[in-house]
């Protein structure tokens, strides 16, 4: 274990007093009692190393300012720079009445501490900054279709600006990562929600709904989310709110270049037990019925990826086949479930795995059907990714249950490269 003390985001902290003037507004104590630094001491990378040696006494967004900082105002002027991207421009279409979503945002109630953690989040990790501006925008927007009122929607803006707060602590090494992560890395990064949770309990001003929403930001409504796999009901309106807006965002960042919104309609299209259904209806409209925009995807590779993804199915079937359903453990149930759900999502978007191969020869002539198919290619490969993703993240729990299965290991090494054959935008 390390011996050093959040030592990533106080790098970050001491990173940014050398560009920016960061001084200690009170003397910084160890929690054995022992003085840091002296109030006014102007805090650079040159005192990092003595910073993560310790426990700190207060903790360091409590003792530290910053020169021009994050204030309600510049939130809102970051917000209306946003908001006039084309990317949303459908928003801006349906709910021309932006100075809803800009009012919400400004009302957000900053205290220092975390003003002084934003400001961190804008000049060193500049894109989560940036994104956790674009869920808010999106989650106000659902919030005003579900006929929040004023008060409602400061909250919403207030969960969504902290829900990945908690990002700011982890090993940049392990967030910046290429490649498929190994279960250890994965729960180092899904950790992060708590994280959030736990910032947000220290200051009572920011009620348990909105710490709750920070909490339950990757849940979803069949269980199949973290940290804590609740599901329905349990999980509260303001936390669906932020589930959705946070992969909608995502989404709009990461295929916006190459596929416009197609590929983010077709996670609408088949996410609809993952996520709140009247929500999606909500949203839907600003992305949902265009003709698909995606660069085709040669016929070859296309067939050859159609086969694979339905392979990755046989392989589960022949796999469960082999277990006694009534012996099964807790662990092949959990599989199981998750990938007939995303079997399931398959089927009710018109789309059946062990026809994949035929219904393409059928419409060879037919380019939006070709592009409606890759995307679903696309999104059930990332459904079933998350799938094994969440498999070894709570791999450690049930093997220390006695839960683990040879044979579940086994499906997901055949899984993987399977899946991994092609980037997904």
């Amino acid at each position: 274990m390390s011996e050093h003390y959040d030592e990533h985001y106080i790098a970050s902290v001491t990173a940014m007093g050398d560009t920016h003037m960061v001084t200690a507004s009170q003397a910084i104590f160890t929690r054995n009692g022992i003085k840091l630094v002296n109030a006014g001491t102007r805090i650079d990378s040159t005192l990092r190393d003595r910073l993560i040696q310790h426990k700190l006494m207060p903790d360091i967004d409590r003792c530290l300012v910053v020169e021009n900082g994050v204030t309600p105002a510049s939130l809102r002027d970051a917000a209306r720079e946003i908001l006039l991207e084309e990317r949303f421009a459908a928003i801006r279409d349906i709910l021309p009445e932006s100075e809803r979503f800009l009012n919400a945002i400004q009302g957000v109630q900053l205290n220092a501490p975390l003003a002084f953690k934003l400001t961190v989040a804008r000049e060193k990790f500049p894109l989560l900054f940036r994104h956790s501006l674009q869920v808010a925008l999106i989650a106000l927007f659902l919030g005003i279709r579900d006929r929040m009122n004023d008060r409602e929607l400061v909250d919403v803006a207030t969960a969504a600006l902290f829900h990945d707060l908690g990002e700011m602590h982890i090993d940049p090494a392990v967030l910046g990562a290429n490649g498929w992560l190994d279960g250890a890395a994965l729960r180092q990064i899904s950790v992060h929600s708590t994280t959030g949770y736990l910032i947000l309990q220290a200051f009572p001003e920011y009620s348990p709904e909105i710490r709750e929403a920070v909490l339950d930001h990757h849940e979803r409504m069949d269980g199949s989310g973290y940290p804590r796999g609740v599901k329905g009901e349990e999980i509260s309106p303001l936390s669906q709110v932020i589930m959705l807006s946070e992969v909608v965002a995502t989404l709009l960042e990461q295929s916006w270049e190459k596929c416009g919104v197609s590929r983010l309609a077709m996670m609408l299209k088949m996410n609809r037990k993952r996520f709140s259904a009247t929500l999606i209806d909500h949203i839907a409209p600003a992305f949902v019925g265009n003709a698909p925009n995606v660069a085709p995807m040669p016929a070859e590779t296309l067939s050859t990826q159609l086969r694979q993804l339905a392979e990755v199915f046989q392989l589960w079937h022949a796999t469960y086949k082999l277990e006694h359903v009534s012996q099964a453990s807790a662990l092949v149930k959990f599989v199981d479930q998750r990938l007939v759900a995303v079997e399931r999502s398959l089927h009710e978007t018109g789309f059946q795995p062990n026809e994949f191969s035929a219904l393409l020869s059928n419409v060879q002539d037919d380019l939006d059907m070709i592009a409606e198919m890759q995307l679903m290619l696309r999104e059930s490969q990332w459904m079933v990714s998350s799938l094994i993703k969440e498999t070894q993240r709570r791999w450690h729990d049930f093997v220390a249950q006695g839960q683990g299965c040879a044979r579940v290991e086994q499906w997901i090494e055949r899984a993987l490269p399977l899946l991994q054959t092609a980037p997904t935008p």
